[in-house]
């Protein structure tokens, strides 16, 4: 089996991985309407839109993969999905606001959920970089990488999510964003902490690629 039908059957089972999540929570929760809100909801379904737009892509042999926009989406998929499992294991989880403590219809059911939209998926999206070509992101990238979580912020500030009273309050999802409770400068921080982490978090990506590029074009030219 070669590299590109290995890279289909992968994303096949992180399509399924993302699918699962995605039910499991949203049949495990009070309201869908509410767990729509969130960011990791909207990170893990997006995700599952691109991913199986990728398969359809291959399916019609559609060489995505060489257009100019590819890794710019990729990258930009692959940090916003990351940012949910760094956020929800460094931030939400030692503040006790832990997803599977609403008054749910399945606990087991919701762990398992949040274990996959929480872990296993964005780890899976991650690791899905080891097929792409290396070499494709530029030093411009980062910076547009920061488009979903931005326009996700916008969403929050907009009034049109509806959210647990589980952390932060209905009316904001999350404590960092709530300005009622920790003040206008102190969201002002809290999105600057975010917004420069997921650059940095951004230009390892980029560092990481260059070298991995560096490192194939080194082992080509020696096997030449």
């Amino acid at each position: 089996m070669n590299r590109r039908k290995i890279s289909f059957v992968y994303r096949l089972f992180l399509v399924a991985s993302l699918l699962t999540g995605i039910v499991l929570t949203l049949k495990n929760t009070t309201s869908i309407k509410y767990l729509l809100s969130y960011y990791t909801t909207q990170s893990n379904i997006l995700c599952f839109l691109v991913f199986c737009m990728f398969l359809v892509g291959d399916m019609v042999q559609y060489n995505y993969q060489e257009k100019k926009w590819y890794p710019i989406l990729k990258g930009s998929i692959t940090i916003t999905i990351l940012v949910t499992a760094i956020i929800y294991l460094g931030v939400l989880v030692p503040n006790d606001l832990v997803m599977y403590t609403i008054n749910c219809q399945g606990i087991l059911g919701k762990k398992i959920g949040n274990l996959f939209v929480h872990f296993i998926s964005p780890m899976m999206v991650v690791l899905d970089y080891y097929f792409d070509e290396k070499g494709r992101f530029a030093l411009w990238n980062p910076p547009m990488w920061l488009f979903f979580p931005i326009l996700y912020v916008g969403f929050v500030y907009s009034g049109k999510g509806k959210f647990y009273n589980i952390g932060g309050s209905r009316e904001f999802a999350y404590f960092f964003l709530d300005y009622k409770k920790i003040g206008i400068k102190g969201v002002g921080v809290c999105i600057t902490i975010i917004v420069v982490g997921i650059i940095v978090l951004g230009y390892l990506f980029v560092f990481l690629d260059y070298k991995l590029a560096k490192k194939n074009k080194t082992k080509e030219n020696d096997e030449t």
